[in-house]
């Protein structure tokens, strides 16, 4: 279930490189979790700047 309160601070991870939205599969690596994936790719899709 996504709460739509987490999708900000998901993305604000991903945007300072802290995490990252898709597995690469390195050992150790930080993910947005599977259920938040799309959701914080459109948050940051609508972003300005």
């Amino acid at each position: 279930m996504v709460k739509p309160y987490m999708i900000a601070p998901y993305a604000v991870l991903v945007k300072s490189g802290g995490w990252i939205i898709e597995p690469i599969g390195v050992s150790g690596e930080k993910v947005v979790p599977e259920a938040y994936r799309i959701p914080v790719a459109e948050y940051l899709a609508t972003q300005v700047g």
